[in-house]
């Protein structure tokens, strides 16, 4: 019964200069004899079978072989092809799982370089949404090449391809991540019951979750121990009303004759929120629009930027086509491109409607104006856009739900602590460098929690680890959502100012992403850029190397007369903008009321002032979901990190 962890399989990668942990299990009390490349290792088992050997340090190489023996038993494993370099843990939720098969503009490029890449390799930690501790992984290396690295984690790849051209050292990544999920998943039940914001959340979870009665109720799915493609609509439908019926369909409300001069007026794109509907459920939206003689008889395009969560869309009360089904959570943000049949199209009025259903989270036909339009399709023909006013009324609505920890509990990976048990527990000791980390967008219900989550996170898993205070290593997130220069009422800036303080409390670097965006999409395309960037601060933090490895940060500011100067760490040569003139940056006097300021970089700090605001006591910078005009950088070429100098409440 003699075995290894999974960690130490064919072709792993070992953390060099490191003393290097090996476990795995036999028989109880056995004495087990280890060699790796020729330097042995004794240790015995524990009376549950557990062993680990610990090899001395030693330098990049490879390959090496690694053996293990049972002493008594005459037992024996081995595995080849190992090699010593740099390992780093990718972790977080969807952003850091995006695969380089979802880069459509990358992925043959990679796949034509993985074959000259050898000593890049990958571990994927399966997916497991079981409230049990994980012991082991079932996952294997995989050395780059082209058949397998589309499957890969895109920003993982990138960032370990940086780290070996840099480096010239073999590069192992473990991804470990889950999209949509919470950070205090990913946080150990002894150190998360010790957060005051989530001991009783903890608490009442755990009452619920050692009663009987929870697991009678559950369904097969949410008690497998692999994460099946359903299990997350089986627990939705425990706690959601069962999709509607097409109601509105049925009263004519998609019908170009229908009367709907009683129905509601608001401006699209938008989430329902910003329509006044603080609800899940149903809601059509109507609109009527002019073709063009010359349009008659021709098959047109239909294209909306993206739509939160699934559509029916008709014309003319034809259905032209549909996105989702049940409990689909993927299309949230996906784009729709309908093709209108020749034969429905004729010259003068005609009605659009779509019948758009969310069942938690936001709902809402959302992206950028420029994405919404109408067109005959294929040919080079302008556009009748399709953003403005619509007509919109609910067809099903019921109480706004967005905290999927409602159901917390076996399939439900929201749960606290599960994924920490089940997709982090397995992988510890092993000797790491640091980790690289994409979460925070399923937290923004609740920014003014996230600081202290994430300086939980980083505290707990190296104080289990026992390496020290290794590098861990923050993306700040994308702008996403309609660009704006300003708005307080926004979730990510927090989420990002959060972010920020928990990486210098910890004293760890971060790559903003924030110029990276995309105002439909909340997993933007560029990710070799965030994996560079994070390579950058590896570089800087983990390996001492003479580079510019983050943005600017705020770190002081000093009142002028009727202007702020602020000053910034990690601005290399000197401060710029990117475009014409400096943008992004609001100021306010004691009333909190912030203007548009104008600012000037100033012997390499930023002096902010605006005419309307004569006593100024607070600057921000990038203070939106999606600050696209936000142009500060450094010399290298790396965004300055959204900050504010004041503590208003929002």
């Amino acid at each position: 019964m003699l075995k290894l962890a999974k960690l130490f399989g064919n072709h792993a990668v070992l953390q060099r200069d490191r003393a290097i942990p090996v476990w795995g299990w036999t028989e109880p009390f056995e004495i087990v004899e280890g060699s790796l490349g020729g330097v042995p290792a004794v240790a015995r088992a524990g009376d549950d079978g557990r062993f680990l050997l610990r090899f001395p340090p030693r330098p990049a190489g490879g390959p090496l072989k690694l053996e293990v023996r049972g002493k008594n038993s005459g037992e024996t494993v081995s595995f080849s092809d190992i090699l010593v370099g740099e390992v780093w843990i990718a972790g977080g939720q969807s952003n850091m799982e995006l695969k380089i098969r979802e880069l459509p503009a990358k992925c043959e490029a990679v796949r034509a370089e993985a074959g000259k890449l050898p000593q890049l390799r990958m571990l994927t930690v399966p997916r497991r949404a079981q409230p049990a501790p994980m012991a082991d992984v079932a996952a294997d290396w995989q050395v780059a090449a082209s058949e397998c690295v589309p499957e890969w984690s895109a920003i993982g790849y990138f960032f370990a391809r940086k780290l070996h051209r840099e480096l010239n050292v073999p590069v192992g990544i473990v991804s470990s991540n889950w999209g949509g999920t919470v950070a205090e998943a990913w946080i150990s039940r002894e150190t998360l019951i010790r957060n005051p914001d989530f001991a009783s959340q903890l608490e009442a979870y755990e009452r619920n979750l050692y009663a009987p009665e929870m697991w009678e109720s559950l369904s097969g799915e949410e008690l497998a121990v692999e994460y099946p493609p359903d299990s997350e609509q089986a627990w939705f439908r425990r706690i959601l009303p069962p999709p509607p019926e097409n109601r509105g369909v049925i009263d004519g409300w998609a019908a170009p004759e229908f009367d709907d001069s009683d129905w509601r007026q608001g401006e699209l794109p938008c989430f329902w929120k910003e329509l006044g509907l603080d609800i899940n459920g149903v809601v059509w939206f109507r609109r009527e629009i002019e073709i063009p003689a010359a349009w008659q008889g021709r098959e047109l395009s239909l294209n909306f930027g993206a739509i939160d969560k699934h559509d029916i869309t008709y014309f003319n009360g034809v259905e032209v086509g549909r996105t989702g089904q049940d409990y689909e959570t993927v299309h949230w943000d996906q784009p729709r491109t309908y093709r209108i049949p020749a034969e429905l199209v004729r010259a003068g009025k005609a009605v659009i409607a779509v019948r758009n259903y969310s069942f938690i989270y936001n709902g809402g036909l959302h992206g950028t104006p420029d994405k919404m339009w109408i067109a005959p399709a294929g040919e080079e023909c302008a556009p009748l856009a399709l953003s403005g006013v619509w007509k919109f009324k609910p067809e099903f609505e019921y109480s706004r739900l967005d905290d999927l920890k409602k159901a917390m509990g076996p399939g439900n990976p929201n749960s606290c602590c599960m994924l920490f048990d089940t997709m982090i527990r397995p992988l510890i000791p092993m000797a790491m460098r640091g980790v690289i980390w994409y979460q925070g967008e399923s937290n923004e219900s609740a920014p003014e929690y996230y600081e202290r989550l994430m300086r939980d996170l980083i505290a707990d898993w190296r104080f289990r680890w026992g390496q020290g205070d290794f590098p861990f290593l923050q993306v700040l997130l994308a702008g996403f959502r309609n660009p704006a220069d300003y708005d307080d009422a926004a979730a990510w800036p927090y989420i990002r100012e959060a972010q920020s303080r928990a990486a210098q409390a910890t004293g760890n670097l971060a790559a903003s992403a924030l110029d990276l965006g995309e105002a439909a999409d909340i997993h933007p395309r560029r990710k070799a850029e965030v994996g560079e960037r994070l390579a950058l601060a590896a570089l800087e933090q983990a390996y001492r190397q003479p580079v510019i490895g983050s943005g600017p940060v705020y770190r002081e500011m000093v009142r002028e007369a009727e202007a702020i100067r602020v000053w910034f760490d990690h601005i290399g040569s000197g401060l710029t903008a990117h475009g014409t003139g400096l943008k992004g940056f609001v100021i306010a006097g004691a009333d909190g009321v912030f203007k548009e300021a104008e600012a000037q970089i100033v012997e390499n700090s930023v002096r902010v002032s605006a005419p309307e605001v004569s006593d100024p006591v607070a600057v921000r910078y990038a203070w939106a979901d999606n600050p696209e005009e936000a142009n500060l950088y450094n010399s290298a070429g790396l965004p300055a990190t959204p900050f504010r100098t004041d503590r208003f409440p929002r």
